[in-house]
């Protein structure tokens, strides 16, 4: 499990290459969420499973307090490295995201890349408690989660990165189960040397489904307001392919 986030870390750049190339547009409407649905001036941000870094530098270079907190060792220590290539003054920690006990330390917290939905429900609710306590009156929670019926073809994916030398041939795949709200994220991860020479690795990891209604009402319970925004705009459309939970303490 989580072989994504230890033995390749170093390749999850180049992995998610074409998504790091969508970041800035995503913190423009985060930027915008601060701006027009938290109730206080956001300047302290916590960002959870914040992996290699990715939107955690994009907030820092834009001025905002960042600390950046994950569970792995091996996505902080690429994380860490690029925050001082940049000259960037971040604070990182390893820590689970469930295990948070900051109290009223923050005016936003954020969580991208669809990690909330590693969370089942009740693990959930014990992710929205530490938020909230983390959160100053006024802070807001913002986190992405994709509409599973947009996630693409049920059959596989195929696509090829570089990564220095390095040729990545990557496989995706998923199998759902919509009874119990379960999706099977699967990937063949095919790192080939310049001299031939092959490693191959299997990711296999288990993600829970939420619907913008579902998400909502179990949010309600932690904060005073909650608003679901698709597709980088801050409302919902019948036809969006991905969310935004907006949650204000």
């Amino acid at each position: 499990m989580h072989e994504l986030y230890t033995v390749l870390a170093e390749y999850y750049d180049a992995i998610y290459r074409k998504r790091a190339e969508r970041v800035k547009k995503e913190i423009d409407f985060v930027e915008e969420i601060f701006k027009k649905d938290a109730k206080r001036s956001v300047k302290k941000v916590l960002d959870l499973a914040c992996g290699t870094g990715i939107p955690t530098l994009e907030l820092a270079e834009r001025g905002y307090e960042i600390v950046g907190l994950d569970l792995h060792e091996e996505m902080l220590e690429v994380a860490k490295e690029k925050a001082q290539q940049r000259g960037l003054n971040i604070r990182f920690l390893q820590e689970d995201a469930l295990e948070i006990n900051f109290e009223n330390e923050f005016d936003a917290v954020t969580m991208f890349f669809s990690s909330i939905m590693y969370f089942d429900e009740e693990n959930l609710q014990g992710l929205f408690n530490g938020v909230a306590n983390a959160l100053r009156p006024g802070g807001v929670f913002v986190a992405d989660f994709p509409c599973w019926f947009y996630g693409g073809s049920d059959g596989p994916i195929v696509w090829d990165e570089q990564n220095g030398n390095e040729r990545l041939v990557i496989t995706d795949w998923r199998e759902v189960e919509p009874a119990f709200q379960k999706l099977h994220f699967k990937r063949l991860v095919q790192i080939i040397k310049p001299n031939g020479d092959t490693k191959a690795f299997f990711v296999n990891d288990e993600l829970n489904i939420y619907t913008p209604r579902e998400m909502r009402l179990l949010a309600r319970e932690h904060f005073s307001e909650v608003r679901i925004y698709g597709n980088l705009k801050r409302e919902l459309a019948p036809n969006d392919r991905s969310y935004w939970l907006v949650a204000i303490r």
